[in-house]
């Protein structure tokens, strides 16, 4: 199929779903980067380690040499992102509407985080989602229901774009039309913050500062101290980015990038981009100390005049998938790679409290359990008992034929265990969580009968290092 031919398709069909023509002739370059070769994987060559003394600065320096002045909260917005659906755990509505601590939903906890600060400092900070199709009405719909009000509107919408045939580049069409499109990557918030006047609104009311992170990290929550360090030194971009664990195989990394031994400007690399020669070497211990949290801070007096300046740009990330059947591929980018943009640039280093994600199921039964807290500011963080014991990060897996989709998941674990005494967990086979037991250091339950076996046929209440068949 001719270029010109698959281009007009595209157009016509991102036309016919209202996206505007700025919008499509910035796809439409995505496209022909593809075209020309472009994969998103990255030469390692030009991948460079950060200097510690002059990128980085710890979030416990921060505290000691920047005195709190609330007064600077005045300048600063709150940005969520709410778009997903949770597709991988079998969700088929936003992923923060689903209870994460007794019954109080993601988007809840956002909400009260965000009137716990209102009322600590007596300063209106404004909370914004961006929403997909799939998540603005429901997402809004329980955020109204709460309670929650700003004279500021709450939401906005990110963009769609057309998946498309791996081999003709042109927009594929399936029975499903959901199917037919996908999200263009968190780094779209930076254009449709642009496009929808949000980042011009936001400026003349006096907002300097935004922060940005996922909403299914409730430990991302505002602190002051880290507003106050960024006005004072001028930073322009900062990405909090926390030691590596065996549980953050596929987090990104800030890198230097370099041509010959000069640098050029900061990349965030992530896994996609990554060649396969060195995942490996990506995905250990060794060469990238740290990982991003995807919780951003950006001066947006700085994001507008690098707009103005023209060839603000993202990292592609290349995605192939697979859609009924049909090899497709989705156009990316991430929101941290924006600080390719940006020469003021720190990362901050934080204690892993900042960062509590939930992308499995498996994530999702670390932060019911009661190894998580949510704290009088309702951040959702380990408890104090689990980390003055020096324990880090549960390791949870479960058996993703039984326990992958939510649905699952709820019905296996009527029960949810303790584990703030837990290592390691892990359940082969279907198993159902019917009673409340105590897991301590490193247990596995095995089930091979082929039938459901219930927790509560062992007659105990707790398991310590052990492997247990039923």
């Amino acid at each position: 199929m001719e270029k010109e031919t698959v281009d007009q398709l595209i157009r016509e069909t991102m036309k016919q779903a209202g996206l505007s023509n700025a919008f499509i002739a910035d796809f439409i370059l995505k496209v022909d980067a593809v075209r020309n070769g472009e994969t998103g994987i990255v030469r390692w060559d030009e991948v460079g380690d950060l200097d510690p003394k002059s990128d980085e600065i710890s979030l416990e320096s921060i505290h000691d040499s920047y005195p709190l002045d609330t007064t600077l909260l005045s300048k600063l917005v709150v940005i969520k992102l709410n778009g997903g659906l949770g597709t991988s755990m079998g969700l088929d509505k936003a992923k923060s509407l689903i209870p994460i601590k007794g019954n109080l939903s993601f988007l809840s906890v956002m909400a009260k985080q965000i009137e716990y600060l209102r009322n600590k400092y007596g300063i209106d900070v404004p909370l914004l989602f961006m929403d997909s199709y799939n998540t603005q009405e429901d997402s809004q719909k329980e955020l109204n229901h709460s309670g929650f009000k700003q004279s500021l509107r709450s939401s906005f919408l990110q963009h769609k774009v057309p998946r498309l045939d791996a081999k003709t580049f042109a927009p594929i069409k399936t029975n499903v039309e959901k199917e037919n499109w996908c999200p263009p990557g968190h780094g779209d918030i930076y254009f449709t913050m642009m496009e929808e006047g949000i980042l011009d609104e936001l400026l003349s009311k006096g907002f300097e500062i935004a922060f940005l992170s996922n909403g299914d990290n409730l430990g991302a929550t505002v602190d002051p101290q880290i507003v106050s360090y960024l006005l004072k030194e001028n930073i322009h971009f900062a990405m909090e980015m926390t030691p590596k664990t065996l549980a953050d195989k596929k987090g990104g990394a800030i890198y230097r990038k370099l041509v010959g031994a000069k640098m050029i400007q900061y990349e965030l690399l992530e896994t996609a981009q990554v060649p396969k020669e060195h995942e490996h070497e990506f995905s250990g211990l060794g060469k990238f100390r740290t990982f991003s949290t995807n919780n951003l801070w950006i001066n947006l007096r700085a994001l507008k005049e690098r707009f103005q300046q023209g060839n603000f740009s993202l990292s592609l990330i290349v995605n192939p998938k697979q859609v009924s059947g049909k090899d497709v591929i989705q156009l990316e980018t991430a929101m941290g790679s924006a600080v390719g943009n940006f020469s003021k640039f720190k990362g901050i280093i934080i204690p892993r409290d900042r960062f509590a994600p939930v992308k499995k199921t498996e994530d999702y039964l670390i932060r019911r359990s009661d190894a998580y807290v949510l704290n009088e500011d309702f951040s959702l963080t380990m408890t104090k008992e689990r980390k003055n014991k020096g324990l880090g990060e549960v390791l949870v897996s479960l058996d993703e034929k039984f326990y992958k989709k939510i649905q699952q998941f709820d019905t296996l674990f009527v029960a949810l265990p303790s584990l703030v005494e837990c290592e390691e967990l892990i359940v082969e086979g279907e198993i159902l969580f019917d009673v409340p037991v105590k897991i301590k250091g490193k247990v596995k339950f095995q089930n091979f009968s082929g039938t459901l076996q219930k927790i509560s046929s062992l007659s105990q209440a707790e398991f310590e290092n052990q492997i247990i068949s039923l």
